[in-house]
C-alpha cells in the first residue's frame, strides 16, 4: 500500500485505482499537478512529487523531506506519494 503524505504532515493510506499500480494521470490527479518527479527515499522507495512545486511556492513537506534528506539544503514541498517501484506503471 502507498501513502499520501500531505504538506501538513497528515499521512493517508492510498491504493491505485486498479489495485496494482498507479497510472500517470492518476498521479497527476492525486497530487493536483501537471508534471511529476520521482525521487528515492533513503530506504529505497519512491517519492512522487510535483516537479513544479518549488516554483509554485508550495509549503515544505517536513515528513517527506526527512525520508528524502540526501542534501541538507534541499527540501520536498507540497503533497507527495510514497510507494514502491513496482507500484508505478
Amino acid at each position: 500500500m502507498a501513502e499520501l503524505i500531505k504538506h501538513t504532515g497528515e499521512t493517508i493510506k492510498i491504493e491505485p485505482e486498479n489495485g496494482l499500480n498507479f497510472k500517470l494521470q492518476e498521479l497527476y490527479k492525486i497530487l493536483d499537478c501537471k508534471l511529476i518527479e520521482l525521487a528515492s527515499t533513503k530506504d529505497g522507495r519512491l517519492i512522487v512529487l510535483d516537479e513544479e512545486g518549488k516554483l509554485e511556492d508550495k509549503s515544505i513537506n517536513t515528513e517527506a523531506t526527512k525520508l528524502y534528506r540526501y542534501n541538507e539544503h534541499d527540501v520536498i514541498v507540497g503533497d507527495v506519494i510514497i510507494c514502491n517501484n513496482n507500484q508505478i506503471e
